[in-house]
């Protein structure tokens, strides 16, 4: 329902696509907008409107303050293509990284040439002061691709880029209410006349961790936010996971002859490619069976240490891609993210677009050579359309 001058819905009882269709209208007509990510509540203001962006200028003298340096403005992305559409990334790094943690709690705050600069203005159709404080050459542009659907969904039905501050508050008091904090600063005696999304309390995980990535790769990670240094860190590795059943026979074989393949070859500066494999029902420590370890020994790979280990969200969640024998084992790998609309389920496929590959077990080695090789290819061309 709506309460007051600040046409607040709360979203646990009012309809969310009405609500995000309203806000996303007064985002077009230069209004400002009090909405959740997955960390914080944001006050949100079209980029390309001066009155929006002066409001929300003026209401950030009541918000808590970023480094000095930083951007005046965040851009908030309503994807992770669009940012790759806008703005360039010149390292393996940047491409890694943004590509790893985003959509999420991760601010990046990306340093830019100023012909770079010139062509995110013109992308977005903004003026470059929006997102970047020139110095010299060069300049930084900050954005964020939130993770919470509301934010999502209002980003998503907005017709032009849009930036936001965060408020952070996590949950709606009557007390401290958030729209007050902005109304404060705004220097306002009436109700917040922008729309208001209320979700409720959206947890205490910390706010969103600043990521700084120069031109040349290096990067540093704010302390305290959500995503930990070492997380950020793991971005950098290109993990790629093959599943089967029993984790002894066709997913070792894939593991270990992909581990072959990438051992001739050189990747990404700044980033690691891994292999690893897991079943749908692994029973766990077991061995690779003797003739998947001769299979694998005769394209190059070496299982003879090898264990079996069942298949976890986890693992499905951290990998870039999910190599599959089967459509069975694809399907069950995507119910681990939710089921083929879960968010991450666009990276599980089967290894053999021709077919699945059928399971070895108790077959003579001839066929398991023929499995091996199978895989070997295959993976080849995986490989290829992953530019490995």
């Amino acid at each position: 329902m709506r309460t007051g001058a600040s046409n607040r819905f709360d979203l646990r009882a009012d309809g969310q696509r009405d609500a995000v269709r309203v806000a996303a209208a007064a985002l077009d007509a230069g209004g400002l907008v009090i909405a959740p990510t997955e960390t914080v509540y944001g006050v949100f203001a079209a980029a390309t409107d001066d009155r929006a962006l002066r409001a929300l200028l003026d209401a950030k003298a009541s918000l808590p303050g970023d480094e000095t340096d930083d951007p005046r403005f965040t851009w908030h992305a309503p994807s992770v293509d669009a940012v790759a559409r806008a703005v360039v990334l010149p390292t393996a790094v940047h491409r890694r990284l943004v590509r790893g943690l985003l959509p999420g709690p991760v601010r990046f705050v990306l340093e830019q040439d100023a012909e770079s600069l010139e062509e995110a203005a013109r992308e977005l159709g903004v003026g470059d002061e929006v997102f970047t404080r020139v110095n010299g050459e060069t300049g930084w542009i900050a954005v964020r691709v939130p993770d919470h659907p509301v934010a999502r969904a209002l980003l998503d039905a907005a017709h032009g880029p849009v930036v936001a501050d965060r408020l952070g508050a996590t949950v709606w008091r009557d007390s401290e209410r958030p729209d007050r904090v902005v109304r404060a600063g705004l220097g306002e005696d009436s109700d917040f006349a922008g729309v208001v999304l209320d979700s409720g309390a959206l947890g205490s995980g910390g706010p969103s961790t600043t990521v700084r990535v120069r031109r040349s790769g290096a990067f540093e990670v704010s302390a305290g936010g959500r995503v930990s240094e070492e997380r950020v860190m793991a971005a950098l590795r290109r993990t790629i996971l093959f599943v089967c059943t029993g984790n002894t026979c066709r997913s070792p074989m894939a593991e270990a002859i992909a581990r072959s393949l990438l051992a001739s070859r050189k990747a990404e500066d700044g980033t690691e490619v891994v292999v690893a494999s897991a079943g749908v029902m692994a029973g766990r420590g077991m061995p690779a069976t003797p003739e998947a370890v001769d299979a694998a020994a005769a394209l190059g790979g070496d299982l003879r240490a090898h264990r079996s280990r069942g298949l976890t969200r986890e693992m499905v969640a951290d990998a870039e891609v999910v190599f599959a024998m089967t459509r069975s084992h694809a399907d069950a790998a995507a119910g681990l993210l939710g089921g083929p609309d879960g968010v991450g389920s666009e990276k599980i496929r089967v290894l053999d677009p021709d077919g699945d590959i059928p399971d070895p077990i108790g077959g003579p080695p001839a066929v398991y050579r023929e499995t091996a090789e199978r895989i070997r290819k295959a993976i080849e061309k995986r490989f290829e359309e992953l530019g490995l």
